[in-house]
């Protein structure tokens, strides 16, 4: 039997039939591998000096595995000579990639490598303005007349330094957050980090590593931490010196720390520290043959597959939560009590965080609703409304119904993710027993009892967080604006267990606002790890599986859905989206709304009219909203803008040609209008 040849993996991403997208570029000094997921997030890195050599076939670029397992879009540049990056063939294709957009619409580009691809890093990150860096052990620049000190790398010393970007340190004051890391003990890349200056630039001391500070930080567990935090959120001082606390139980931290206090002629102290690294080392096993000797095995989360695993195990890691350095990690586990008798209906304070732009047609609805099935508060964020979104908000403020604010958000910043950092200084969200992040078309259907948040409650038992998983609904054959409810008009929807896409397994989180919960986030929270395991169970009372503690926003493939779903009417009609691709993203606000995202967004697979068991009391509730006359009349405007709007829309040109496009894609043909 003939052995199959061996392929590069981010062949599987590139070849036909697979779901990648991108290209490779084969060129004699360097060669470029671009692979584009769905992702907000653009990895850019450069080989290092010890890769040029790497004739085999499976070579693949820095930082390949770990972008396709955190779901990043990735460029990687391939080194074939080792001439610093200084060609300028490749700054030209780089410029004009900027040309042709590649680096446009992520909320964040990155540009990564270590020593030679630390220098390229810097350069060529001047090209995308606002870019954030993470250079390890990095040169400045190898230009002689520059720094005549330096006296390694004889071939980089040779370049042509007189093209563009020849300057690491000059470039990076148009640049995002420049992340460096080095040890300072090894003199001349203390001299090149020396030369680095800005409010934009972070130093990060990595002692003892050498010149090696990358295969270090990848050794004490550090490395994909480290390299998360620049990619998803920031990394903070504490944070990269919490986890460069694990050098401790490195024999080579030992060796290098004994050397030093020899070379320094203070043998006593290298063998005093040489005896309490052994004696750390043996507490340090102790300890973890006493946890695994005693940890429990009652009421852990069943194991899911293992592609279910290698799933969440691909998904964005989390900010903020952080499991101990001693001790036992947290787990999750089954909650206490499931499917207790409800007694009485709970007097908690049940808070929904949510943002809003010309939402004004479709918010009492909305509220009614969660009114209807148990949520007490409301904290409204709104920015640039045009057809009184803000002004309904601030009526029901008046009214005691809601809180509004405006959204503090920075231009290109997220609405969502601005209204979250500043909600949590709030007291309503301080002071809540619950709290959820929840958009203005997704409306919880709780499957149990009489469908509120009590009956969901007695159902699931003691928990600290109920993870649902969206139900995606199409236009339901619906191509003009209607003003009836959303939920009554929209009835066709994904099958139960159609996930045709990864937006299709998108997830909220309702937490429980108690001493193990830190901050809420978009689609679930983080946790404080250090305050025991966390009791969070899926929308079928199922414990979610130990990985989303530290990472994931979707659900994996074995989540339950028997008591709850949370259904997403991310298009409704035809003529609405046009509103809603006009407005523009709450969360990704440089994405367009259009063909794309209506064919993820919109299916009419199978009918679904569970939620209409909710209408008889949901008309009620907003009978009751609508007796106030001001709130009356702005509803009744925002309906008019709605209308005015979408006739507006369809003047311009190619917006109805746009509206004719949509109308066919997963169409319901025999629901549809006309």
């Amino acid at each position: 039997m003939d052995t199959p040849a061996e392929v590069p993996r981010w062949l599987d991403d590139l070849r036909p039939g697979a779901e990648g997208e991108g290209f490779f570029e084969k060129n004699l000094r360097h060669s470029l591998m671009f692979v584009k997921r769905p992702s907000d997030r653009l990895l850019v890195t450069f080989d290092n000096l010890s890769n040029v050599n790497d004739d085999s076939v499976t070579r693949e670029p820095w930082a390949y595995k770990f972008a396709s397992d955190g779901g990043y879009s990735h460029l990687g540049i391939m080194a074939h000579v080792s001439d610093w990056y200084r060609d300028e063939g490749l700054i030209r294709r780089f410029e004009g990639l900027v040309a042709q957009g590649v680096f446009e619409g992520y909320e964040r580009v990155v540009f990564a490598g270590v020593s030679m691809g630390g220098y390229a890093s810097l350069a060529f990150a001047s090209l995308v303005p606002g870019a954030h860096v993470v250079a390890i052990n990095p040169q400045s620049t190898l230009d002689p007349d520059l720094v005549p000190w330096e006296t390694r790398y004889e071939n980089g010393r040779r370049q042509d330094w007189t093209l563009p970007l020849g300057d690491g340190a000059a470039l990076t004051h148009g640049a995002g957050r420049v992340n460096v890391f080095y040890d300072p003990h090894f003199e001349l890349d203390q001299k090149h980090v020396d030369r680095f200056h800005g409010d934009n630039v972070r130093i990060f001391k990595c002692w003892f590593s050498n010149h090696k500070t990358a295969v270090f930080l990848r050794k004490i567990g550090a490395l994909k931490a480290v390299m998360t935090h620049c990619i998803m959120d920031e990394l903070t001082e504490p944070e990269f010196y919490r986890l460069y606390r694990e050098r401790r139980y490195l024999p080579w931290y030992r060796g290098a720390l004994s050397n030093y206090f020899r070379e320094k002629g203070r043998e006593t102290l290298a063998e005093n520290f040489d005896k309490a690294f052994r004696r750390r080392l043996r507490k340090r096993k102790r300890l973890l043959e006493e946890e695994a000797a005693t940890a429990p095995t009652l009421d852990a989360a069943p194991a899911p597959k293992p592609e279910a695993l290698a799933d969440i195990a691909k998904q964005p890691k989390i900010k903020g939560s952080k499991q101990p350095v001693d001790g036992p990690k947290a787990r999750i586990i089954a909650p206490a009590k499931p499917w207790r008798k409800l007694t009485k209906p709970g007097n908690e304070s049940r808070v929904i965080v949510t943002t809003m732009k010309n939402e004004g047609p479709f918010m009492l609805e909305w509220v009614a609703y969660n009114r209807l099935i148990g949520f007490t508060d409301f904290l409204i964020y709104t920015n640039d409304c045009d057809d009184g979104t803000d002004l309904i908000a601030m009526r029901l403020d008046d009214m005691g119904l809601a809180q509004h604010r405006q959204n503090p958000f920075k231009p290109g910043g997220s609405p969502q993710r601005g209204a979250l950092k500043a909600g949590k200084n709030e007291y309503l969200v301080q002071n809540a027993d619950w709290l959820i992040c929840a958009d203005c078309d997704e409306f919880l259907n709780i499957r149990v009892g009489e469908g509120r948040l009590d009956d969901l409650f007695a159902a699931v038992g003691e928990v600290d967080a109920i993870s649902v998983c969206w139900k995606l609904f199409g236009n339901s054959g619906r191509i003009a604006y209607c003003e009836d409810f959303v939920t009554s008009q929209f009835d066709r929807a994904c099958g139960e267990l159609e996930f045709p896409n990864y937006r299709a397994l998108g997830m909220k989180t309702l937490v429980r606002n108690n001493d193990r919960f830190e901050k809420l986030r978009i689609h679930r929270p983080a946790f404080h790890l250090d305050r025991g395991d966390v009791a969070w169970v899926d929308g079928g009372g199922k414990p979610m599986p130990d990985l989303y503690l530290d990472q994931g926003w979707k659900a994996y493939d074995g989540f339950a859905h028997d008591y709850a779903r949370l259904h997403h009417y991310a298009v409704r009609s035809v003529d609405s989206f046009l509103v809603k691709r006009d407005r523009g993203r709450t969360n990704h606000v440089g994405d367009d709304q259009g063909v794309t995202y209506w064919s993820n967004m919109n299916y009419n697979s199978d009918a679904d009219t569970s939620i209409h068991a909710r209408l008889p009391g949901l008309r009620k509730e907003m009978e009751k909203l609508l007796k106030d006359p001001e709130l009356a009349r702005l509803h009744k405007d925002a309906i008019d803008w709605h209308r005015a709007k979408i006739e507006e829309l369809r003047k311009r040109d190619g917006w109805d040609a746009f509206r004719d496009q949509i109308k066919g894609i997963n169409a319901a043909p025999e629901l549809q209008e006309g």
